[in-house]
């Protein structure tokens, strides 16, 4: 009965549920999780999570279901709020703290027993202090899974920077938006290495709300203010495309004229790194909602819940690599979740491998 309510949950939403292969023995078998993913299915990051979290529960013998906000805070509270309402009850919600829009999520859930982690983007701490207070999530919020992206907003920087040859030139930024958290950190991170290196100057950040559209026609107007534009950093892979093509408008090259870098791991974004119009390339966070998995597992087996919550799941990507070709082919299914070490530091979402010996 159990398995026919997530079927019709799974078809009336539109979602992606898979249940655990018969005769497995792992108390995992029987555990519910929903993912509230706030972007597209079919949009490059996104749909990346999806698939390696999906490839992670068919692992782990979960069974997973994906709910898409389509990037409207609105409607994706709308849409948890009708899930929560529907049998089966989720054990288990991942959220994404995506623009702030954290706290507003929790509440469709406060009524229901579900447990609650947060993958990607955390809650602040003075969110996190209103939360804890409150009875009905004082057991029920557990630690998420959050990449540093302070980390990679600094390296991303300083790789752009020597992939132009660490020539003094003006950096200009593209962020994200002003609430995300995963925003904030990136931005702050870049712009610390810059204000650190004397042989660069910042000249101005703008936020392109991760939109392609509005990057290209932000990079064309910066392009004509700033005539001296060596570095162009972006905080995702969209943006960059809109910045590779406001430079084709103005006659300029990418990775000639101006170097462009920027972080994620569409197969498009990965093409431009090695055509050499991307000059510094980024990602692997993608993972983060597939590692909230792994942590329901142990959990759910008996063990206590792990503590940790930020992981260096970034890593600069380099052509040609292996690490390149890893995340080209996208063959999640290959790994063995169950026997990634969610403590190790630092962790390797991409390994072991289906048959390796232990």
């Amino acid at each position: 009965m159990k398995l026919f309510w997530v079927l019709v949950t799974c078809c009336f939403f539109g979602n992606v549920t898979f249940a655990s292969t018969e005769g497995e023995k792992s108390r995992s078998a029987n555990v519910q999780v929903l993912f509230v993913n706030p972007g597209f299915s079919d949009e490059s990051f996104w749909g990346d999570v999806d698939k390696y979290a999906i490839a992670a529960a068919q692992s782990l013998d979960i069974q997973l279901e994906i709910i898409h906000g389509q990037r409207d805070r609105i409607l994706t509270q709308q849409k948890l709020a009708e899930r929560m309402k529907k049998a089966p009850e989720p054990d288990f919600v991942i959220l994404v703290n995506e623009k702030g829009s954290g706290q507003n999520l929790l509440e469709p859930i406060a009524p229901r027993a579900s447990k609650v982690t947060f993958a990607l983007n955390d809650l602040t701490a003075s969110e996190k202090r209103i939360i804890y207070a409150n009875p009905k999530y004082a057991h029920r919020l557990l630690p998420g899974v959050f990449p540093n992206n302070y980390n990679i907003g600094y390296l991303s920087a300083q790789s752009l920077f020597s992939s132009g040859g660490s020539v003094p030139g003006d950096f200009v930024l593209i962020s994200g938006d002003k609430n995300t958290p995963a925003s904030i950190n990136r931005e702050a991170g870049a712009t610390s290495f810059i204000m650190q290196e004397e042989r660069v100057s910042l000249s101005q950040r703008v936020y392109g709300d991760w939109q392609e559209s509005i990057a290209y026609e932000q990079a064309k107007v910066l392009l004509n203010r700033h005539k001296d534009i060596r570095y162009l950093w972006t905080a995702n892979d969209h943006m960059a495309f809109g910045a590779i093509r406001a430079l084709e408008d103005a006659g300029l090259e990418a990775g000639e004229d101006v170097f462009i870098g920027t972080i994620n791991t569409s197969a498009e974004v990965l093409n431009a790194l090695a055509q050499k119009q991307i000059a510094s390339l980024s990602g692997g966070h993608f993972t983060a909602v597939g590692l909230a998995l792994v942590k329901i597992y142990h959990y759910a087996n008996g063990e206590p819940w792990p503590q940790r919550t930020k992981y260096n799941l970034f890593q600069p990507i380099m052509y040609p690599s292996d690490l390149f070709d890893i995340i080209k082919q996208k063959d999640w299914n290959n790994i063995d979740f169950k026997r990634i070490d969610i403590r190790a530091n630092p962790i390797n979402p991409f390994s072991p491998q289906l048959g390796e010996a232990q």
